[in-house]
């Protein structure tokens, strides 16, 4: 395991009540306070998805890329994720370009079964659980980083690994049809199963350059995105009917 070293779980001890006017009600507020600051950390998954030629959704990658390029997903995903800790994958990791690895103002965390790989500017997990444990653990000093959310950013293995224990889902839905080789689980199956529930949906809308293409009438290449959509899906509370039971 590479592991940065700052990470541990080192408190200031609490000073003996010898000596000192003791007030046993704001002691209980203290410990009040500890509880709430080390409550489980929320788990975000995050991902961008097309669908493939015959009609698969959650079409996320291609022979290790994405299969699309759009600046909006990739402000979104920056907006979201930025000052808190993101946890990949192996592969996902040596997608990024070299020149944004590691993912800046965020505690890069990667998993891999390989206890001899590095990822330079990043800690390294031989397992999520280990990776999770990793990303909650406060640092000393403070390095900014925000623990009570930890982002999950591929690829399909942890995805599918968390889809039980996530508490939002974050999808760009594409409207793209592309050749896939890795998958997302399906949310719309999730959202019909009474799991997950839309909690805001930013409607379709239309990248800046084929705005610009449509007021010139000049053709877009094959590939270009039309249009997609910004959905969060957060996990239903126990109890709540199901989409299929409310028709």
């Amino acid at each position: 395991m590479e592991h940065d070293s700052s990470r541990t779980g080192y408190h200031q001890p609490r000073p003996k009540p010898e000596g000192l006017e003791f007030s046993g009600a704001a002691w209980d507020e203290d410990l009040e306070e500890d509880k709430n600051y080390f409550e489980e950390p929320q788990i975000n998954l995050i991902w961008a998805q097309g669908y493939t030629p015959d009609g698969r959704q959650g079409a996320i990658g291609f022979h290790g890329s994405m299969p699309w390029h759009l600046k909006e997903d990739l402000q979104h995903f920056q907006e979201l994720t930025i000052s808190h800790p993101v946890v990949m994958g192996r592969k996902t990791w040596e997608s990024l370009n070299p020149r944004f690895r590691p993912l800046s103002q965020r505690d890069n965390i990667v998993v891999s079964h390989d206890p001899a790989y590095r990822a330079p500017g990043a800690s390294v997990a031989e397992n999520l659980e280990e990776a999770l444990h990793m990303a909650s653990q406060p640092s000393i000093p403070d390095d900014g980083i925000r623990r009570g959310e930890i982002w999950i950013i591929g690829g399909s293995q942890l995805y599918s690994q968390l889809i039980d224990r996530a508490d939002h889902i974050y999808v760009t839905d594409i409207d793209l049809a592309v050749e896939a080789d890795s998958f997302a689980p399906n949310v719309d199956d999730l959202v019909k199963a009474g799991t997950f529930e839309v909690s805001a949906d930013s409607g379709w809308l239309v990248p800046a350059g084929t705005v610009a293409s449509l007021q010139t009438g000049s053709d877009s290449p094959a590939g270009t995105v039309s249009r997609y959509r910004f959905r969060t899906l957060t996990r239903a509370e126990e109890g709540s009917p199901s989409a299929e039971e409310e028709l």
